[in-house]
Protein backbone atom coordinates (compact mmCIF):
# COMPACT_ATOMS: atom_id res chain seq x y z
CA UNK A 1 0.00 0.00 0.00
CA UNK A 2 1.07 3.57 -0.67
CA UNK A 3 0.57 6.38 1.84
CA UNK A 4 -1.22 9.32 0.23
CA UNK A 5 -1.62 11.56 3.24
CA UNK A 6 -1.49 11.80 7.02
CA UNK A 7 -3.66 14.23 8.99
CA UNK A 8 -4.54 15.03 12.58
CA UNK A 9 -8.28 14.85 13.15
CA UNK A 10 -10.35 15.56 16.24
CA UNK A 11 -10.53 11.86 17.14
CA UNK A 12 -6.93 10.99 16.31
CA UNK A 13 -4.53 10.50 13.42
CA UNK A 14 -5.99 9.88 9.97
CA UNK A 15 -4.07 8.11 7.21
CA UNK A 16 -5.13 7.74 3.59
CA UNK A 17 -3.50 4.84 1.77
CA UNK A 18 -3.91 3.48 -1.73
CA UNK A 19 -4.05 -0.27 -2.36
CA UNK A 20 -1.63 -1.41 -5.07
CA UNK A 21 -3.77 -4.41 -6.08
CA UNK A 22 -7.00 -2.60 -6.97
CA UNK A 23 -6.38 1.15 -6.68
CA UNK A 24 -8.95 1.67 -3.92
CA UNK A 25 -8.18 4.08 -1.14
CA UNK A 26 -8.64 3.46 2.58
CA UNK A 27 -9.42 6.05 5.25
CA UNK A 28 -7.81 4.90 8.53
CA UNK A 29 -8.59 6.74 11.77
CA UNK A 30 -6.39 5.68 14.67
CA UNK A 31 -5.68 2.50 12.70
CA UNK A 32 -9.37 1.64 12.19
CA UNK A 33 -10.64 1.38 8.62
CA UNK A 34 -13.50 3.87 8.30
CA UNK A 35 -13.91 4.03 4.50
CA UNK A 36 -12.61 2.23 1.44
CA UNK A 37 -13.49 3.36 -2.06
CA UNK A 38 -12.23 4.06 -5.55
CA UNK A 39 -10.75 7.52 -6.21
CA UNK A 40 -14.16 8.65 -7.51
CA UNK A 41 -15.86 7.60 -4.27
CA UNK A 42 -17.42 4.22 -5.13
CA UNK A 43 -17.41 2.39 -1.80
CA UNK A 44 -16.46 -1.27 -1.46
CA UNK A 45 -18.68 -1.55 1.65
CA UNK A 46 -22.05 -3.20 1.17
CA UNK A 47 -23.66 -1.13 3.91
CA UNK A 48 -23.09 2.09 1.90
CA UNK A 49 -24.90 0.60 -1.10
CA UNK A 50 -27.74 -0.55 1.18
CA UNK A 51 -28.15 2.91 2.69
CA UNK A 52 -28.18 4.45 -0.77
CA UNK A 53 -30.93 2.13 -1.92
CA UNK A 54 -33.03 2.64 1.22
CA UNK A 55 -32.90 6.39 0.52
CA UNK A 56 -33.96 6.14 -3.14
CA UNK A 57 -37.36 7.81 -2.56
CA UNK A 58 -35.88 10.90 -0.89
CA UNK A 59 -34.76 14.08 -2.64
CA UNK A 60 -33.57 16.40 0.15
CA UNK A 61 -31.33 14.49 2.57
CA UNK A 62 -29.47 15.46 5.74
CA UNK A 63 -26.31 13.34 6.06
CA UNK A 64 -24.89 13.14 9.57
CA UNK A 65 -21.26 12.05 9.32
CA UNK A 66 -18.80 12.40 6.46
CA UNK A 67 -15.57 10.43 6.89
CA UNK A 68 -14.48 9.63 3.36
CA UNK A 69 -17.80 10.97 2.07
CA UNK A 70 -18.63 7.79 0.15
CA UNK A 71 -22.35 7.76 0.98
CA UNK A 72 -22.72 11.47 0.22
CA UNK A 73 -20.86 11.08 -3.08
CA UNK A 74 -23.10 8.21 -4.12
CA UNK A 75 -26.26 10.14 -3.21
CA UNK A 76 -25.03 13.27 -5.00
CA UNK A 77 -24.44 11.26 -8.18
CA UNK A 78 -28.12 10.25 -7.97
CA UNK A 79 -29.15 13.90 -8.01
CA UNK A 80 -30.04 14.24 -4.32
CA UNK A 81 -29.88 17.60 -2.55
CA UNK A 82 -27.59 17.14 0.44
CA UNK A 83 -26.58 18.84 3.66
CA UNK A 84 -23.58 17.06 5.21
CA UNK A 85 -22.63 17.55 8.87
CA UNK A 86 -19.37 16.46 10.50
CA UNK A 87 -17.49 17.86 13.49
CA UNK A 88 -14.12 17.06 11.89
CA UNK A 89 -13.34 19.68 9.22
CA UNK A 90 -10.41 17.70 7.85
CA UNK A 91 -12.85 14.97 6.78
CA UNK A 92 -14.35 17.28 4.16
CA UNK A 93 -10.87 18.12 2.84
CA UNK A 94 -10.01 14.42 2.60
CA UNK A 95 -13.32 13.48 0.98
CA UNK A 96 -12.87 16.14 -1.70
CA UNK A 97 -9.18 15.42 -2.32
CA UNK A 98 -9.08 11.62 -2.26
CA UNK A 99 -12.64 10.28 -2.68
CA UNK A 100 -14.35 12.47 -5.27
CA UNK A 101 -16.85 14.27 -3.05
CA UNK A 102 -18.43 16.95 -5.31
CA UNK A 103 -17.37 20.51 -4.54
CA UNK A 104 -20.84 22.06 -4.66
CA UNK A 105 -22.38 20.27 -1.68
CA UNK A 106 -23.47 22.00 1.53
CA UNK A 107 -20.87 20.87 4.11
CA UNK A 108 -21.36 22.01 7.71
CA UNK A 109 -18.71 21.68 10.44
CA UNK A 110 -20.64 20.96 13.63
CA UNK A 111 -21.33 18.36 16.27
CA UNK A 112 -24.36 16.51 14.91
CA UNK A 113 -26.37 17.01 18.10
CA UNK A 114 -25.74 20.75 18.17
CA UNK A 115 -26.76 20.98 14.52
CA UNK A 116 -29.94 18.97 15.05
CA UNK A 117 -31.06 21.13 17.96
CA UNK A 118 -30.29 24.41 16.17
CA UNK A 119 -31.50 23.54 12.67
CA UNK A 120 -35.11 24.22 11.69
CA UNK A 121 -35.07 22.70 8.19
CA UNK A 122 -37.26 19.70 7.42
CA UNK A 123 -35.73 16.92 5.31
CA UNK A 124 -37.16 14.09 3.22
CA UNK A 125 -34.63 11.78 4.86
CA UNK A 126 -31.86 11.74 7.42
CA UNK A 127 -28.89 9.44 6.80
CA UNK A 128 -26.68 8.72 9.80
CA UNK A 129 -23.19 7.26 9.45
CA UNK A 130 -21.26 8.44 12.49
CA UNK A 131 -18.56 6.61 14.39
CA UNK A 132 -14.88 6.41 15.11
CA UNK A 133 -12.49 5.57 17.94
CA UNK A 134 -14.27 5.55 21.29
CA UNK A 135 -17.69 6.44 19.84
CA UNK A 136 -20.54 5.24 22.08
CA UNK A 137 -23.74 4.82 20.04
CA UNK A 138 -26.01 4.22 23.03
CA UNK A 139 -24.87 7.43 24.76
CA UNK A 140 -24.73 9.64 21.66
CA UNK A 141 -28.17 8.55 20.43
CA UNK A 142 -30.15 8.88 23.64
CA UNK A 143 -33.91 9.37 23.66
CA UNK A 144 -33.78 13.17 23.52
CA UNK A 145 -31.33 13.22 20.62
CA UNK A 146 -33.33 10.67 18.65
CA UNK A 147 -36.52 12.66 19.18
CA UNK A 148 -34.76 15.80 17.94
CA UNK A 149 -33.57 13.93 14.84
CA UNK A 150 -37.08 12.67 14.09
CA UNK A 151 -38.42 16.23 14.49
CA UNK A 152 -36.31 17.30 11.51
CA UNK A 153 -38.26 15.01 9.15
CA UNK A 154 -40.78 16.37 6.66
CA UNK A 155 -44.10 14.47 6.44
CA UNK A 156 -43.41 11.06 4.92
CA UNK A 157 -39.73 11.30 5.80
CA UNK A 158 -37.43 8.44 6.79
CA UNK A 159 -34.27 7.77 8.79
CA UNK A 160 -31.56 5.36 7.67
CA UNK A 161 -28.65 4.70 10.01
CA UNK A 162 -25.50 2.59 10.09
CA UNK A 163 -24.62 1.13 13.51
CA UNK A 164 -21.91 -1.22 14.72
CA UNK A 165 -23.18 -4.46 16.25
CA UNK A 166 -21.07 -6.67 18.52
CA UNK A 167 -22.92 -9.95 18.01
CA UNK A 168 -26.33 -11.54 17.40
CA UNK A 169 -27.66 -10.73 20.89
CA UNK A 170 -26.49 -7.12 20.94
CA UNK A 171 -29.64 -5.03 21.69
CA UNK A 172 -28.11 -1.81 20.35
CA UNK A 173 -29.69 -1.61 16.87
CA UNK A 174 -33.19 -2.36 18.15
CA UNK A 175 -32.87 0.05 21.05
CA UNK A 176 -31.67 2.97 18.89
CA UNK A 177 -34.19 2.11 16.17
CA UNK A 178 -37.07 2.30 18.67
CA UNK A 179 -35.82 5.67 19.90
CA UNK A 180 -35.54 7.04 16.35
CA UNK A 181 -38.90 5.65 15.21
CA UNK A 182 -40.96 6.83 18.16
CA UNK A 183 -44.63 6.01 17.68
CA UNK A 184 -44.83 7.21 14.07
CA UNK A 185 -42.33 5.18 12.05
CA UNK A 186 -41.94 1.46 11.32
CA UNK A 187 -38.59 -0.22 11.95
CA UNK A 188 -36.61 -2.62 9.78
CA UNK A 189 -33.06 -3.83 10.32
CA UNK A 190 -30.82 -5.02 7.49
CA UNK A 191 -28.21 -7.18 9.19
CA UNK A 192 -25.67 -9.94 8.69
CA UNK A 193 -26.22 -12.56 11.37
CA UNK A 194 -23.32 -14.54 12.81
CA UNK A 195 -20.64 -11.88 12.29
CA UNK A 196 -19.00 -10.16 15.24
CA UNK A 197 -18.34 -6.40 15.20
CA UNK A 198 -20.38 -5.85 12.05
CA UNK A 199 -22.35 -3.09 10.35
CA UNK A 200 -26.14 -3.18 10.51
CA UNK A 201 -28.56 -0.77 8.88
CA UNK A 202 -31.60 0.66 10.67
CA UNK A 203 -34.47 1.86 8.47
CA UNK A 204 -37.23 3.88 10.15
CA UNK A 205 -39.89 4.48 7.52
CA UNK A 206 -43.54 5.60 7.40
CA UNK A 207 -44.74 2.68 5.26
CA UNK A 208 -46.00 -0.53 6.85
CA UNK A 209 -43.90 -2.62 4.46
CA UNK A 210 -40.33 -2.11 3.33
CA UNK A 211 -41.33 -2.96 -0.28
CA UNK A 212 -37.80 -3.93 -1.16
CA UNK A 213 -36.94 -3.21 -4.78
CA UNK A 214 -34.80 -5.63 -6.80
CA UNK A 215 -31.96 -3.10 -6.45
CA UNK A 216 -31.97 -3.62 -2.67
CA UNK A 217 -31.63 -7.39 -3.12
CA UNK A 218 -28.79 -6.74 -5.56
CA UNK A 219 -27.04 -4.55 -3.00
CA UNK A 220 -27.43 -7.27 -0.37
CA UNK A 221 -25.62 -9.63 -2.75
CA UNK A 222 -22.80 -7.12 -3.36
CA UNK A 223 -20.30 -9.54 -1.81
CA UNK A 224 -21.00 -13.25 -2.14
CA UNK A 225 -19.12 -13.88 1.10
CA UNK A 226 -21.73 -11.83 2.98
CA UNK A 227 -25.19 -13.02 4.02
CA UNK A 228 -27.44 -10.00 4.57
CA UNK A 229 -31.08 -10.35 5.61
CA UNK A 230 -33.99 -8.07 6.52
CA UNK A 231 -35.97 -8.33 9.75
CA UNK A 232 -38.45 -6.22 11.66
CA UNK A 233 -37.35 -4.26 14.70
CA UNK A 234 -37.72 -6.20 17.95
CA UNK A 235 -38.59 -3.24 20.19
CA UNK A 236 -41.14 -0.47 20.12
CA UNK A 237 -40.95 2.93 21.72
CA UNK A 238 -43.31 1.85 24.51
CA UNK A 239 -41.04 -1.13 25.26
CA UNK A 240 -38.24 1.29 26.12
CA UNK A 241 -40.52 3.28 28.42
CA UNK A 242 -41.58 0.06 30.16
CA UNK A 243 -37.98 -1.02 30.59
CA UNK A 244 -37.00 2.32 32.08
CA UNK A 245 -39.71 2.02 34.75
CA UNK A 246 -38.58 -1.46 35.70
CA UNK A 247 -34.91 -1.31 35.99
Amino acid sequence: MRLLGRYQGRSGEIEIVECSWDGTRIYFEEGVRQSQATPDGESVFTYVKLMDELLHRSANILVLGCGGGNLATRLAHRGKTLTIVDNNPISFVIAHKFFGLPDDLNCMVSDFRRFIYQDDTLYDAIAIDIGGPGFQFNDEFDVETCEAIRARLAPGGRIVMNVLVMNDIDPLPDRIAARLAGDSLKVWVVDEQGIEDRNAIIACIPERQLNARPALADAMRNNYNEQWSIRRGRLRNRDLAYGSRNG
